[in-house]
């Protein structure tokens, strides 16, 4: 039995990293996924690989940071699909990197504009059609910073505190239409971001850098299976 067979998933950032890796696993179990993501040549290499695995996968290329993209989103969804039973907003940007004195306002203001408004943009475009259903499930993804502080990821961090109580705050508010909304720590993961990171140097902090670089070392050895 396979429980996840022909359900509407909308994956936010699917052209990459945790959420290309998520809508390749959500697909493999016989779920139908929209891929939305803002790079054209990501999301035909996902979708691409997902049929090659005998999936099936729906390209939307829009930008989270734009409401009436993510409903247009929504729509084209429910045209091709029949809706969206579940939604997982993914797509995050690390934002810029170092002490606060030195960062520019505007790239701080886009990580809260893609990791807090691009959440919300897209929720809010599919809880319409979920309240209307009385069923659906939304999984937004945290990251580091969102329990504790994290220096020189001021942007990141408040981007993604933020989110957690977003996510607390709606899921009470929808609880009574049968709609689960919940916040999910990704964990360890080696991606675009962790190259970011090791990229910044000194920017980053000797604590981030130390941090990241075990992580690359622990992924890659699980991956190739040394000792």
């Amino acid at each position: 039995m396979r429980p996840l067979k022909d359900q509407a998933i909308l994956i936010t950032g699917a052209g990459r990293g945790i959420g290309k890796r998520l809508a390749l696993g959500f697909a493999t179990e016989g779920a139908r996924v929209g891929l939305l993501a803002r790079s054209q040549a990501e999301l035909d290499l996902a979708k691409l690989e997902i049929e090659y695995a005998g999936g099936a996968a729906l390209r939307i290329r829009a930008d989270v940071r734009d409401y009436d993209q993510m409903s247009a989103a929504v729509e084209r969804m429910r045209s091709v699909y029949g809706g969206v039973d579940a939604l997982i907003a993914n797509a995050a940007i690390q934002g810029p990197i170092g002490p606060l004195v030195d960062l520019k306002p505007r790239a701080w203001a886009e990580t809260i504009e893609t990791n807090l408004l691009g959440v919300m943009h897209v929720c809010r475009a599919a809880l319409p059609h979920m309240i209307e259903k009385r069923r659906g499930k939304i999984i937004v993804l945290g990251g580091g910073g969102a329990a504790s502080a994290r220096p020189r990821f001021s942007a990141y961090a408040a981007s993604k505190a933020a989110v957690v109580r977003f996510v607390e705050t709606l899921a009470e508010e929808v609880q009574d239409y049968n709609v689960q909304v919940n916040c999910m720590a990704p964990g360890e993961s080696y991606t675009h971001m962790v190259d970011e990171i090791l990229h910044a140097g000194e920017r980053a902090g000797a604590k981030e850098i130390e941090e990241f670089l075990l992580v690359k070392a622990k992924l890659a050895c699980e991956r190739f299976r040394l000792p």
